[in-house]
């Protein structure tokens, strides 16, 4: 089994003999279970590509579609199981994804601080889009006092260079 080539081998005869049993009648619905499971094996893979090739920084960007698969294939689990009643309300998941991906590649990829700012602007947003799904009235009407609280705090806030400022 030079390469891992063995490895895929048995991953496709596994999967082949799945869909044998399902298209024989064997097994119930194969494929509606199983797809967000194919996710979490493609992210276990991202993950161990990282850590397995001495987790240095150099490869942490395997991280990031391992990251957001595996948000991903747990949040799509939940709605198999639950028939997609909930996917109205939980797609702001889809924002967590990517902030996830994208912090594990802060992480373990050198810690730069300007990889923070999407990852604190997708969380920021995914919150307020999920707490507004929660909630029963409209957060989104508030919108206009965001900017009002960020004007003054620019107008009135401290300041280093107050004096270069004018």
């Amino acid at each position: 089994m030079k390469n891992g080539k063995g490895v895929y081998g048995f991953f496709l005869v596994a999967i082949g003999i799945l869909f044998s049993l399902q298209s024989l009648g064997l097994i119930g619905d194969f494929w509606s279970f199983s797809w967000p499971l194919i996710l979490l094996f493609v992210s276990i893979g991202f993950h161990l590509g990282f850590f397995l090739s001495g987790a240095r920084s150099q490869h942490a960007g395997l991280l990031v579609p391992g990251g957001i698969l595996f948000v991903l294939s747990m949040l799509f689990m939940f709605e198999e199981m639950t028939g997609w009643n909930f996917s109205g309300n939980t797609w702001p998941i889809y924002l967590f994804a990517v902030a996830f991906g994208l912090f594990e590649l802060w992480l373990f990829g050198g810690r730069e601080v300007g990889l923070l700012i999407p990852i604190f602007i997708l969380t920021g947003l995914g919150f307020v889009f999920l707490i507004q799904n929660l909630l029963t009235f409209n957060i989104l009407s508030f919108w206009p006092l965001v900017l009002i609280i960020v004007g003054l705090f620019l107008i009135f806030g401290r300041s280093g260079n107050s004096s270069k400022d004018l």
